[in-house]
C-alpha cells in the first residue's frame, strides 16, 4: 500500500519539523528536572549539534540520490529511539551518544523535508519552506509548555514523543508522493557541480549570519536588558518571550506575503529591516516602553531570514536541492557556535557593550551575501 497524496506528504513534513523543534528545546526544557549542570548542558547540546551537522549534509545529498520519504523515515526512527533512550541512563557518556543520535535524526529531517516540499510543489515553494520552519518554533514552545503542565514529568513526555514519532515513521515509510525522478548519478557529481559555483558559499554565509543574529539574540537578550538597560528580571523574560513570538509570527507573515518566486529579494528586504531593528534595539539607548515592543519587531525581522535563504538555495539549485539546502543548513550548528562564541570572547577582552555590535554585523553579512547572490543569479 502506497500513499500518493501530496497533502499527506506535506502535512508529514510539517509534523516532522514540529518534532525537530521538540528536539531543539528538550535539553533546556528538562535540564532542571533532570539535574543537569551548566557544563553537562553544554556538552549535550554540542553532541546534538555535531550529529545535526553531519546528518544535514549527508541526508541532503542522499535525498538527491534516493527516495526522500525513505531518508525521512530513517531520520524519524533515529529521533524516536533517541527520545526513548534519553536520560534512561545516569551515564553522561551514554546520554552524549543519545544526543548525537538525536542530532542525526534532526539533521535528516531538516535535510529532507524542505527538499521533499520542493520536489512536490512547483508553486509557492518559499511559502511552504517558511511555514515548514514555523513548525520548528511551534514544537519548541509546545514541549516547554507541555512539560510545565506535567510539572516537568520528563519521563512521561519523552516516552509519548517516542511513540508518536514511531507512528509518524510508519506513515512516512508508505509515502510515494508525485515528484520528478531526474536524479544525479552520484554524490561526487553533485559536489563537483556545487563546488564550481561560489554562489552556494554566499548562501551559506547568509545562513550563518541569520543564525548568529537569531540564536545570539535569544541567548543574550535577558542579560542585555537587565545589565545594560536596567530592566527588571521578569520584564526581561517577557521581552524574550515577545522576541520568540515575533520569530514565529514573522515566519507566518513572510510565508504568506513574501515574493514567492524571488525569496532572495524578500530576504534582502528582511535583513535590511533586521539591521535597523538590531541597531535600534542593542545600540540605541531607547526607553523601556519602546524597548519591549521592539523585541517583538526584532523577532519579526530576524525570523524569515534563514527559511528564505534555504528556499533560495533550493529554487536556485532545484535539481540538487537537498544537497544545496543541506550546505546552507550546515550554517545552523556553525553559526550557532561561532557567533555566541565571539560574543563571549569580545565580552571578555573588551566589553559586553562592544560585543553587541556583532548583531548588526551579522545582519550586514546577510544583506551583503544575499545581494551578491542575487546579482550573480541574474547574470547567470
Amino acid at each position: 500500500m502506497h500513499i500518493t497524496s501530496t497533502r499527506v506528504a506535506t502535512g508529514s513534513s510539517f509534523v516532522s519539523m514540529f518534532f525537530l523543534g521538540v528536539g531543539v528545546a528538550i535539553v533546556g526544557a528538562t535540564a532542571r528536572a533532570v539535574g543537569l549542570s551548566p557544563s553537562q548542558i553544554g556538552y549535550l547540546i554540542a553532541a546534538q549539534n555535531i550529529g545535526f551537522g553531519i546528518a544535514v549534509v549527508t541526508g541532503g545529498t542522499l535525498s538527491d540520490l534516493y527516495r526522500k520519504p525513505m531518508i525521512l523515515t530513517a531520520g524519524l526512527v533515529m529521533l524516536g529511539v533517541s527520545f526513548a533512550l534519553l536520560y534512561r541512563s545516569g551515564s553522561l557518556a551514554v546520554n552524549l551518544g543519545v544526543m548525537f543520535l538525536m542530532g542525526c535524526g534532526m539533521g535528516s529531517a531538516e535535510a529532507v523535508t524542505d527538499a521533499l516540499l520542493l520536489e512536490m510543489h512547483t508553486r509557492n515553494e518559499s511559502r511552504l519552506v517558511t511555514i515548514n520552519h514555523f513548525f520548528v518554533s511551534v514544537g519548541s514552545v509546545v514541549i516547554t509548555l507541555y512539560l510545565m503542565a506535567l510539572e516537568l514529568d520528563w519521563k512521561a513526555s519523552l516516552g509519548q514523543v517516542a511513540i508518536v514519532l514511531g507512528a509518524l515513521a510508519v506513515l512516512v515509510a508508505f509515502l510515494r508522493p508525485p515528484g520528478h525522478e531526474d536524479r544525479p548519478s552520484s554524490g561526487g557529481q553533485i559536489f563537483r557541480e556545487l563546488s564550481a559555483d561560489w554562489g552556494i558559499l554566499l548562501l551559506f554565509l547568509s545562513g550563518a549570519g541569520a543564525i548568529g543574529l537569531g540564536i545570539g539574540s535569544s541567548g543574550v537578550m535577558t542579560t542585555f536588558a537587565t545589565e545594560l538597560r536596567g530592566v527588571g528580571a521578569e520584564l526581561a523574560q517577557i521581552m524574550l518571550a515577545l522576541y520568540l513570538v515575533g520569530m514565529a509570527a514573522g515566519r507566518i507573515i513572510v510565508g504568506f506575503l513574501g515574493r514567492q518566486r524571488r525569496p532572495g529579494v524578500t530576504a534582502a528586504i528582511a535583513s535590511g529591516s533586521a539591521l535597523v531593528c538590531s541597531v535600534g534595539f542593542y545600540l540605541v539607548p531607547v526607553p523601556t516602553p519602546v524597548l519591549v515592543p521592539l523585541a517583538f519587531v526584532l523577532g519579526l525581522t530576524v525570523a524569515p531570514l534563514l527559511p528564505l535563504t534555504i528556499a533560495t538555495a533550493g529554487m536556485r539549485y532545484r535539481h540538487v536541492a537537498g544537497t544545496a539546502m543541506g550546505i546552507v543548513k550546515l550554517a545552523i550548528p556553525i553559526g550557532g557556535i561561532v557567533v555566541p562564541g565571539l560574543i563571549g570572547l569580545v565580552s571578555d577582552f573588551a566589553s559586553f557593550t562592544a560585543a553587541l555590535y556583532l548583531f548588526p554585523v551579522s545582519a550586514l553579512l546577510v544583506i551583503s551575501a544575499t545581494l551578491a547572490g542575487e546579482r550573480r543569479a541574474r547574470r547567470a
